[in-house]
């Protein structure tokens, strides 16, 4: 063999180290480029570019929330100053005035506080024959000055006159009209009470102050504590001559608008890595271009493939895919049942002890065990036995996870004293201590949560269910129950998995607490004539209470407890269910009628003119109003939901989110996203700002009122503006229990529709261009759910057709109940 001698070209070593061609030396140096390019691409964006779009997003969301806040403020100054004038044309007030028999206890004075329950005072003044305050000893005297100007102003305009004046180191605003030629009205609200309505329409994104001018002289009248930005501050002008509205955004505004700059460093860190890695290979030319895969050869003689297994018919799907279910099942008997990849709630325990308990295991309906809670016949699902079992099994799991304490509350059926009895045994059994709250609404007992800091708790409830139906609704730890957490109580039952000791009971009562919190944060700005109807249910003995104070006008229907339901079933979602609460608004021409369900944590509405919006209408009127005020807000919504909710949440700057339809699905996902409101078709609205993430039909029905009022506008008004699709209700199709998943699992799989957008969620949504289908399993009862929603008559029916064939197809046993 013959040795090479490497010549000078192919060296690659010198003395000093490596030496570089001219190609790789131009590789480095153009690497260098790029990446210097890109670095400084970034730090112009990073100091320059977003600093100058932040400024402009900051000016233009405070600059919308200045213009919604200076509408809200007209209107409301509007409509008191109309209700100042409707006083001061009552005939029968203007002839009193004119013989001077006005005193200040008689009938009009006493009106005159009653129309104004919100203000810090009324009057009604004489006008003497010189054209000022006849200071008689039966007449309530002027304050100041002021006062005696607004009223020579009046006097000599024949207008209503509104100023902001100090009397006594605090701010006051009147509104002052003339009665005829011998009197005038007087109607004097605190600034503080403008103040909370500012401050409750404004939430926690911006801060206002309320300014008003005379000649040279500038006062405060509304000072919020911290004002933040005042370079980005909005000034909007209102109508009232001198007053100004100065509108600043807060720190969490600033912050939802700042762009977050680690995805800016990712993509440039990502840009160096793609600019040094394909320099890295021209560098080292060591890349190869990989072969070409293999061409499948041609059989030469022709012979033709094997033939395809036979596809099996739908039916035949179905079947297999409920024998695979039971397989599942009986494999995993002595297994803790899966529904969902998260962990159970305690490490389960195997082995021939645990066997052993097993054979001596109480029996319990396994259906009762559902997705959101415990459900079932009160009287033989939920006999004492089995009650007692879960409540060992509640208070064995609380003691598991270093709890020492949980609530207890009850709906008003026939079946809860003798649920309550049982369950509270078995919770004292174990050596937890309870607390006893009686009976309340449900979501009575989750503000009780909070209120007195105890994180766990049991709801005994059927919810909207009939009469001989019951349930749990239980929280641990702040959390509601759903799911494989369910199961896992139901396994403990199963393997004997409890505590022993001995817990102690005690009483208290929240029902003041929960009033005082709720009047404590909502404003309703006038008095509207509202029909209530509980149904019977556990927000008889509280609704009513509840919005006389919040200074409502209340007409009670069927607010007296009775487990019978004896007027109609305990689901206002039903629209037959809320014939009566329409006749009533219409009789008593009430501005509304609200409707609650048997345990208090769903709302039905029913509008002046006698329409019942579906839910996802009405959480359309909550969402305009939370992302008005919280722009870039998360709004979470179920499947079920209208297509239109989701853009108009884009459209107003917010963020929408669709889940699984479930209460409890839909509390957990609220507290993972810090949504700040959450809804579902069938009713339950979710309050985070201003309260506590839960679902709670009595606030939600304030937070209306309150929205209404202040926009000056009714619930007929708020739907009309909203834009219309053609829908159907919600279809609930029987089937049972072992068989509705799988059915929805084969409509799935065999679904063909090529030219649409599948979600999976919560069962199957089909979205196609001009309208959507929902199918999925319904978690309360033994039915498949489905819904659908179209631009057109025409588009309904044709995917509610598509829907029909395929589920025949599937299962030809169905053609009585489609």
């Amino acid at each position: 063999m013959t040795e090479t001698t490497p010549t000078k070209s192919s060296s690659n070593k010198v003395k000093g180290g490596p030496r570089f061609s001219s190609n790789q030396r131009d590789i480095v140096l153009s690497a260098l480029a790029c990446i210097g390019m890109v670095f400084g691409a970034f730090y112009w964006i990073q100091h320059f570019e977003e600093p100058r779009a932040l400024k402009q997003r900051i000016d233009t969301v405070t600059a919308n929330i200045a213009d919604h806040q200076r509408g809200i403020v007209r209107d409301v100054i509007t409509q008191l100053g109309e209700r100042v004038t409707e006083q001061t044309t009552n005939a029968e007030l203007t002839n009193a005035l004119s013989q001077g028999n006005i005193s200040a206890d008689n009938l009009f004075t006493q009106s005159l506080k009653r129309a104004f329950p919100e203000a810090l005072d009324t009057k009604i003044i004489y006008i003497g024959r010189q054209g000022i305050a006849d200071e008689r000893s039966d007449t309530l005297r002027l304050r100041n000055n002021i006062e005696i100007d607004m009223l020579r102003k009046s006097i000599e305009n024949n207008a209503l006159v509104i100023e902001a004046y100090q009397h006594d180191r605090q701010w006051l605003i009147s509104f002052v009209k003339t009665a005829g030629k011998h009197g005038a009205v007087y109607v004097t609200f605190n600034a503080q009470y403008f103040e909370k309505m500012l401050n409750s329409l404004a939430g926690n994104t911006v801060s206002i102050e309320l300014i008003q001018t005379y000649k040279s002289r500038r006062d405060v009248v509304i000072k919020p504590p911290i004002i933040n930005y005042p370079d980005a501050m909005q000034s909007r002008g209102l109508s009232v001559p001198g007053w100004t509205l100065q509108v600043y955004p807060q720190e969490i505004t600033v912050q939802s608008l700042s762009s977050d700059s680690t995805l800016l460093w990712l993509i440039c860190v990502l840009c160096v890595a793609l600019i040094a890695g394909s320099h890295a290979i021209f560098f080292v030319r060591s890349y190869q271009i990989p072969p070409p895969p293999k061409r499948a050869t041609t059989n030469s003689k022709g012979t033709a493939a094997p033939q395809a297994e036979e596809t099996p018919s739908l039916e035949q799907a179905l079947a297999k895919k409920l024998a695979a279910n039971r397989q599942s099942s009986l494999s995993k008997r002595d297994n803790f049942p899966a529904p969902d990849s998260a962990p159970p709630l305690a490490e389960l325990s195997t082995g021939e002890a645990t066997h052993k308990k097993k054979a001596n295991a109480t029996r319990i309906a396994a259906n009762c065990f559902r997705a959101y809670d415990i459900r079932g016949i009160a009287d033989t699902e939920l006999n004492d036995n089995t009650c007692f079992a879960i409540g060992r099994a509640i208070g064995s799991e609380a003691l598991d996870r270093g709890q020492s304490k949980l609530l207890l509350g009850r709906d008003s059926r026939l079946s809860s004293p003798r649920i309550h009895q049982a369950l509270l045994k078995g919770l004292l059994s174990t050596g937890i201590d309870v607390t006893d709250i009686g009976i309340i609404a449900t979501p009575m007992l989750h503000f009780a949560c909070h209120n007195l800091n105890v994180g766990n708790a049991i709801m005994i409830t059927g919810s909207h269910n009939p009469s001989h139906y019951n349930g749990m609704k239980i929280s641990l730890e702040f959390a509601t129950l759903s799911a494989k957490d369910i199961q896992a109580l139901k396994y403990r039952i199963e393997t004997q998995e409890f505590e022993s000791g001995q817990g102690n009971l005690d009483t208290d009562s929240i029902e003041q607490r929960y009033i005082d919190r709720v009047t404590g944060d909502v404003v309703i700005a006038q008095t509207l004539k509202v029909v209530i109807d509980a149904g019977n249910g556990a927000t008889s003995n509280i609704a009513p209470t509840l919005f006389e104070e919040l200074g409502c006008e209340v007409i009670p229907l069927f607010c007296e407890l009775d487990g019978n339901f004896p007027n109609h079933a305990p689901d206002p979602t039903i629209e037959s269910n809320l014939s009566a609460l329409k006749a009533a608004v219409a009789e008593n021409q009430a501005d509304i009628g609200i409707a609650f369900d048997g345990d208090g944590d769903r709302l039905a509405i029913v509008t002046a003119e006698g329409r019942c919006p579906p839910a996802d209408q009405l959480l359309m009127v909550l969402a305009s109003d939370m992302v008005a005020r919280n722009p870039g807000a998360e709004i979470l919504f179920d499947v079920k939901c209208s297509r239109l909710l989701s853009e108009l949440i884009v459209e107003a700057g917010g963020r929408p989110t669709m889940w699984k339809c479930g209460h409890s699905y839909m509390k957990q996902k609220m507290a993972d996203t810090g949504a700040l409101l959450g809804g579902e078709f069938s009713g339950h609205i979710f309050y985070k700002e201003r309260w506590y993430g839960f679902d709670d039909g009595m606030y939600t029905a304030a937070r209306l009122l309150e929205i209404l009022t202040l926009s000056g506008t009714t619930m007929d008004e708020a739907i009309n503006s909203q834009r219309k699709l053609v829908s159907s209700p919600e279809i609930l199709i029987p089937v049972a229990d072992e068989r509705k998943f799988a059915l929805v699992e084969t409509f799935a799989e065999n679904q063909k529709f090529t030219d649409a957008a599948l979600i999976n969620i919560d069962g199957l949504r089909i979205e196609f261009r001009h309208g959507w289908g929902l199918i999925r399993a319904s978690n309360t009862g033994p039915a498949i759910s489905m819904r659908f929603e179209a631009d057109s008559e025409a588009s309904l029916t044709r995917i509610q057709n598509d829907f029909k064939d395929l589920l025949l197809r599937i299962d030809p046993t169905l053609v009585d109940s489609l």
